[in-house]
């Protein structure tokens, strides 16, 4: 085992069961929630206009983005030691930084994702592609996008407080993979490369 595998296993230890089931609960909850907003999409794109894919696109990029495990609720650590806002005795503060740091590794991280979500929300370009390949990239989006919200469900009931950081910082990684950025401007495609380059250090 690294250094680095052992602080974060010594972060995670004292995680009590009240707070890591609460954290899971509003995972499930925000995966639940995803998979009921892309089965909408899935069932809505075969009658989307061709002039209206794009608008589409950034509509299930910005649902996708909204439905994420990144709020406090959804964190063990936050949800056990932030009651007071002191943060006394957060492991994940001792190895990341405070998270109301500038340069702790989630300030680095939520800056980022705001940032993509402000690129998403105001790129009124065009497609860049073809509409065919644009069905068939959505279609692939929301079906691999759904699938993943359904496989971490299925993880969760099992997973300790450590287990589940990885999951999450798995999910968030995949699932920004998963945005149909080839749709989008390479503003958007750029600010998804910096998001994932931020979360190699979200946990």
């Amino acid at each position: 085992m690294t250094d680095r595998a052992k602080e974060l296993e010594i972060a995670a230890k004292d995680i009590d069961l009240e707070s890591l089931q609460a954290a899971k609960d509003a995972v499930a909850a925000s995966c639940a929630e995803y998979i009921r907003w892309a089965d909408l999409f899935s069932c809505r794109l075969g009658t989307v206009k061709p002039e209206e894919l794009h608008k589409f696109a950034r509509a299930f990029s910005l649902t996708l983005l909204g439905h994420l495990p990144t709020r406090p609720g959804t964190c063990p650590f936050c949800i056990q030691y932030d009651r007071d806002r002191a943060c006394t005795g957060c492991g994940y503060a001792a190895t990341h930084g405070r998270c109301d740091a500038e340069d702790s590794a989630f300030s680095l991280f939520i800056e980022a994702f705001q940032e993509l979500g402000r690129s998403v929300y105001q790129d009124t370009g065009k497609l860049c592609c073809s509409h065919h390949d644009a069905r068939m990239h959505l279609n692939q989006s929301i079906k691999v996008s759904r699938d993943l919200a359904m496989r971490l469900q299925e993880d969760l009931p099992s997973a300790g407080a450590q287990r589940l950081m990885e999951l999450k910082a798995a999910y968030l990684d995949t699932m920004i993979w998963l945005l149909p950025v080839l749709l989008l401007s390479e503003e958007v495609r750029e600010r998804s490369l910096l998001v994932r380059r931020m979360l190699l250090n979200y946990w």
